[in-house]
């Protein structure tokens, strides 16, 4: 670990270090009292105090060059440069549990197993850490490796695979190309046509509209009845744009 790593951490001032003036602080408009902390001040005049604003990226890309070392001299060497005397470093330590999983078992049939932060023991494919402490052989690893293993599908990959799945859910039909979440490519009676909307198409619940439903909607123009958006301007393609998007007319 680099001996400055400290100091790249907390290199960013504290969360809300400048929201109370200096003038507010050093009057105190409380009646029947004379004397008050800035700290106290702050908090009744604006709701909130300080707290704590690092920078963890540096600490998560330490760890995650780490693969394949023992976490004891790891940890060694973090406690080397972010001992527990100070609050600032103990605090920063403290967000190792967010990074790696350290307390690992496992249990009599081999599946491994962890506490989440309320103390309920939770599989692999809910970890929430990239990274986990082998109980085997006291080891970094890889957490999507062990599922792999296992035969388990992390939840990080569940949830890509969802944000695709949604992503591309208005290209299953033949008819429609989007461009962005409000520009589209409509092919209505046989023509293409680009269709502009002031916001992302929605019916009256709320919900995104896809596919055969979204282009029912974009070719009748029928918005308003839908959702709370509307079509704001519609125009054929040329025989130029046709090119450009490697369409035809029928």
């Amino acid at each position: 670990m680099r001996e400055d790593m400290f100091k790249v951490i907390v290199e960013r001032p504290r969360w809300g270090s400048r929201h109370a003036l200096k003038t507010k602080l050093r009057h105190d408009k409380a009646p029947g009292r004379k004397h008050a902390t800035g700290r106290r001040m702050a908090l009744e005049q604006h709701g909130y105090t300080k707290s704590l604003n690092e920078n963890l990226a540096p600490l998560k890309r330490y760890l995650m060059k780490q693969v394949g070392r023992p976490w004891s001299k790891v940890y060694s060497e973090i406690s080397e440069h972010l001992d527990a005397s100070s609050t600032v470093k103990q605090h920063v330590r403290d967000h190792l549990s967010d990074f790696i999983m350290i307390k690992v078992t496992v249990d009599r049939e081999g599946g491994f197993m962890a506490a989440n932060h309320w103390g309920r023991p939770m599989a692999p494919d809910h970890w929430w850490a990239k990274l986990y402490v082998d109980p085997n052989d006291g080891l970094i690893k890889r957490t999507d490796k062990l599922c792999r293993k296992l035969g388990l599908k992390h939840y990080r990959d569940t949830l890509r695979e969802n944000r695709k799945r949604q992503a591309h859910g208005w290209r299953h039909d033949h008819n429609l190309r989007p461009l962005t979440e409000t520009r589209f490519l409509v092919k209505i009676k046989g023509c293409w046509y680009r269709v502009d909307t002031d916001h992302v198409p929605s019916c009256k619940f709320g919900h995104s509209l896809h596919g055969r439903a979204l282009v029912e909607v974009l070719s009748k123009g029928r918005s308003d009845e839908v959702g709370a958006w509307r079509i704001i301007a519609k125009h054929q393609l040329n025989k130029k744009e046709l090119k450009a998007h490697k369409l035809c007319n029928d």
